[in-house]
């Protein structure tokens, strides 16, 4: 069975407490198998304590901010902002005990951004970081980003010694963008032998992803889930793209790819 993942936010604790409360307990009751916590900037000194307090000793994977929050490993001048991120996901990965932090490359699709991310992914200089492959575009700001293709995730583990988490909708997105067959894409992405995986539902055409909930869109999930992920892998359910109010669609994605898998 794959280890099934839900995806909370570090300013969840406060803003958005009562969500926050029932992932934790569902995670508790067994019934999520991890947690999957972002950390938005400089959140770390108001919501450290009070997170750490409530997950501590559960499975947790940490995701870093990205370039929707001004993340950017493609540009030297956001060197600095990148550290502070960076640091933070490390002394929250630190206290939770988790073994991985992923983190997205940046922004500029040219040959030059992708060396920079190179650069800083040494700088950084932690075995718990994963690289995740991106999109075309940056879903907030609309930026062109890198960090694409296979050959390009290839390039920044090998250089790095970093690891891999596959994103399926941003495959997709890539696929379509560059008119490649998708089963193309994937396999040459499960071939780097991800670390774990994201998997939501969407358009099979679209070059956005839109973190649909499993069921509203038209991929072909049995196929991504029993061909493409490995069993026991971490699988964190990143779907839903509004703000949360209750943890029943959550529920129902579980129980929808518990389903699926064979």
């Amino acid at each position: 069975m794959r280890r099934l993942g839900v995806k909370l936010w570090t300013n969840d604790v406060f803003k958005n407490h009562p969500f926050f409360s029932e992932i934790v307990n569902y995670v508790k009751e067994g019934r999520f198998d991890y947690l999957e916590l972002f950390v938005f900037p400089e959140t770390f000194d108001a919501t450290f304590k009070d997170i750490c307090k409530e997950i501590k000793g559960f499975p947790v994977v940490i995701h870093n901010s990205h370039s929707g929050f001004g993340f950017n490993t493609g540009s030297r001048e956001c060197e600095k902002n990148n550290l502070r991120d960076i640091n933070d996901s490390k002394r929250f990965a630190d206290e939770l005990e988790s073994d991985i932090i992923i983190v997205h490359t940046g922004c500029g699709d040219k040959p030059e951004n992708l060396e920079e991310t190179i650069r800083q992914f040494k700088l950084f200089n932690d075995k718990r970081i994963a690289v995740e492959n991106l999109p075309p575009f940056c879903g907030t700001s609309g930026n062109v980003l890198h960090g694409l293709l296979p050959e390009e995730i290839k390039l920044v583990k090998d250089e790095t010694g970093c690891q891999f988490c596959m994103d399926f909708s941003h495959a997709t997105c890539v696929a379509n963008h560059k008119k490649m067959p998708l089963d193309e894409v994937l396999s040459a992405f499960c071939a780097l032998k991800p670390d774990m995986y994201h998997l939501c539902d969407g358009l099979t055409d679209e070059i956005n992803d839109k973190h649909l909930h499993y069921g509203e869109g038209n991929y072909n999930l049995s196929h991504l889930v029993n061909d493409y992920i490995t069993d026991g892998a971490l699988v964190t359910m990143e779907t839903g793209h509004s703000l949360p109010t209750s943890s029943q669609p959550w529920l129902n994605d579980y129980d929808y790819l518990r389903k699926l898998e064979h």
